[in-house]
């Protein structure tokens, strides 16, 4: 509806006439701060990122609907640090395409700091990472209810939202891995949803020599990880569209194909920095956004809601800067308490990596660093892509596995370890609503039916230029590490404070020097030690487990999963927003993006953020 300005027009003598004047609208994907600021919208959207660009077409489905969305990054549509799958990390760190955040000094990494990437641009991280598509168990998400969470947020109540957002081209038959089934054929997949996702039409020579090793110490198969059980050795999916062999992503495929909605608004290059509110009974009423673009600050309104959707890093710094936090805190920086809620901005969760590098025998074996170091393939493979979109440029790492740690550790060694590990818990004193997903953590791991370890091959070695190498990256999946994101200023532009609380138990150290050890053991085993000279990091000079355990100190990482800073939960206990995804205290602020992950999942989160937004756009669409 158009904000109404009565002019006086004219006249007949002793009267007046008056029209309603109608304020710019912005549409599409703006610069103009100011004409948006002044336009009418139903919903704001902070953060056009993965969830945010999935809400924002949904939404304005319903052409009376208007959204305006803010984004402090750019379009990037046309660069091939972004399009091109085989340039993966390329962008990373990257300021025009990356938050590039540190962490606050981890104490158990003898004070090292943590680079954090977080997407900065249309699209966000979806058009930063590494493209992996999957789901995670179905125990990953029914853990969610079994917190006090109501609302259909379990693997029944996801997975048609899994579907809505995919459309799945099955993957070739003739792979190096030997299924008999082509991937994605499951019942489950979704192929007629707007983000297409398919498979890797290229293989190295390196990659099936990997997968037979690592099934020969006993990991099983798994020909449809998506059906509910993500564990085993799987031909993994990818957000790449097989028909252009280019990345997908929220931007391109929710955003671009709706720009020319006169009912959606983008603006870029603003940063939100306040959420304002009314009084409205017992709760609070978000009335608009403030943001700061080009150095100029402005507020724009929302006639019905407001939803964050800035990821979670970013949303509960949002909150606290609003007013939303704990008490304590927001009291010593001088920010007036809107509502009370110590929950906002712990329970931060990320899987932890640490990459394994090996030195090849044979320097022919096609690599991600001979494709940017040697000019004939790089030749021969840039005019497949051109030609017909298929080769080396549309690859993406596709040996992937998700392991229960009974696969690689002795009874004896798992009872010890969840001994120490029930100590350590005991003694950390942590709060209700952690202590019991601990518990469901601990319960997984007995059961030995969801992911604990993931091992990653890729066919190439990151952070090398011409060496012929390739890496094994272990991950821990369900790390018991639980961090915080907070501000300690009150400048908006300021980054937070990340305490991702890296090996804050011990468990989680044991389960990457296992890891590290399998990556070891099979570069050594057939027939891939066939192609292995041998280990270039950590180098053979780490051998036993102090040397293992030194290394993962020195070199643990992240894997970019960052979730549950705003959980699902109850309030006062643990939760920041309830079911339908409003911030307690609040009658129309939502958060829609990682941070309401309770639990973090055995799996790549990327599918499960999408799957949250297009359940979340049926939530709202149901509320109007």
């Amino acid at each position: 509806m158009w904000y109404k300005i009565f002019i006086v027009l004219a006249a007949l003598p002793g009267k007046s006439l008056s029209r309603p004047l109608k304020r710019a609208q912005s549409t599409g994907i703006t610069y103009d701060a100011a004409t948006f600021a002044q336009s009418s919208f139903d919903y704001v959207i902070v953060g056009g990122g993965t969830a945010g660009l999935v809400l924002a077409a949904r939404l304005t489905e319903d052409s009376a609907v208007n959204v305006g969305v803010i984004e402090a990054g750019e379009p990037r549509f046309d660069e091939v640090d972004v399009n091109i799958p085989a340039y993966f990390g390329q962008a990373l760190f990257n300021p025009l395409y990356d938050w590039a955040y540190q962490s606050v000094p981890q104490a158990a990494l003898d004070g090292r700091s943590i680079g954090l990437n977080h997407g900065k641009m249309i699209g966000g991280s979806s058009a930063l990472n590494l493209m992996v598509w999957q789901r995670g168990s179905q125990g990953d998400y029914d853990n969610w209810s079994q917190l006090g969470i109501d609302g259909g947020w379990d693997w029944a109540g996801l997975l048609p939202y899994f579907e809505k957002t995919e459309n799945v081209t099955t993957g070739p038959l003739d792979t190096p891995y030997n299924f008999t089934a082509r991937a994605g054929t499951g019942s489950g997949e979704g192929v007629s949803g707007p983000l297409p996702i398919g498979y890797n039409n290229f293989y190295s020579t390196i990659e099936g020599p990997y997968a037979q090793s690592l099934l020969s110490l006993g990991v099983p198969k798994n020909a449809d990880p998506d059906s509910g059980d993500a564990t085993g050795f799987f031909n993994s999916a990818a957000s790449v569209d097989p028909q252009t062999g280019n990345r997908t992503y929220s931007g391109r495929n929710y955003l671009l194909p709706n720009t020319g909605r006169s009912n959606l608004a983008v603006l870029v290059g603003a940063q939100a920095t306040k959420i304002q509110f009314a009084q409205n009974g017992g709760n609070v009423t978000a009335t608009g956004v403030q943001f700061t673009a080009s150095e100029v600050n402005y507020t724009v309104s929302a006639g019905k809601e407001v939803i964050l959707s800035s990821g979670s890093l970013h949303t509960p710094q949002l909150l606290e800067l609003s007013g939303i936090g704990d008490e304590t805190r927001l009291s010593d920086l001088g920010i007036p308490v809107v509502i009370a809620n110590s929950d906002v901005g712990e329970n931060l969760q990320d899987h932890l990596t640490l990459i394994s590098s090996f030195l090849l025998v044979d320097p022919d074996v096609p690599t991600i660093n001979a494709l940017f170091s040697n000019a004939s393939l790089a030749a021969t493979q840039e005019e497949q892509y051109i030609t017909n979109h298929t080769g080396f440029f549309t690859y993406t790492p596709s040996a992937v596995s998700f392991h229960p740690l009974q696969q690689f550790w002795t009874d004896d060694e798992l009872d010890t370890a969840l001994a120490q590990l029930q100590i350590e818990i005991d003694q950390a004193n942590v709060s209700t609503f952690i202590n019991n997903q601990f518990q469901l953590q601990i319960d997984g791991i007995k059961q030995g039916q969801v992911a604990q370890m993931e091992l990653f091959f890729l066919a190439g070695a990151l952070g090398e230029s011409s060496t012929q190498a390739v890496d094994i990256s272990n991950f821990a999946s369900r790390p018991f590490g639980r961090g915080s994101v907070h501000i300690n200023t009150t400048d908006p532009l300021a980054p937070p404070q990340i305490d991702t609380a890296y090996l804050q138990f011990s468990f989680d150290k044991e389960v990457l020097v296992k890891g590290a050890q399998l990556a070891r053991n099979l570069s050594q085993t057939a027939p891939l030690s066939s192609f292995i000279s041998g280990p270039l990091s950590p180098s053979a000079d780490v051998s036993d487990d102090e040397d293992f355990n030194n290394y993962i100190v020195e070199n643990v990482g992240t894997e970019w999963h960052q979730v549950g800073t705003a959980p699902l939960g109850p309030f006062g206990e643990g939760g920041v927003v309830a079911s339908d995804l409003i911030v307690y205290g609040t009658s129309n602020l939502r958060v829609v993006d990682a941070s309401i992950i309770p639990m973090q999942i055995g799996s790549h989160i990327q599918a499960t953020v999408y799957a949250i937004a297009e359940k979340a756009a049926d939530i709202i669409k149901a509320a109007q």
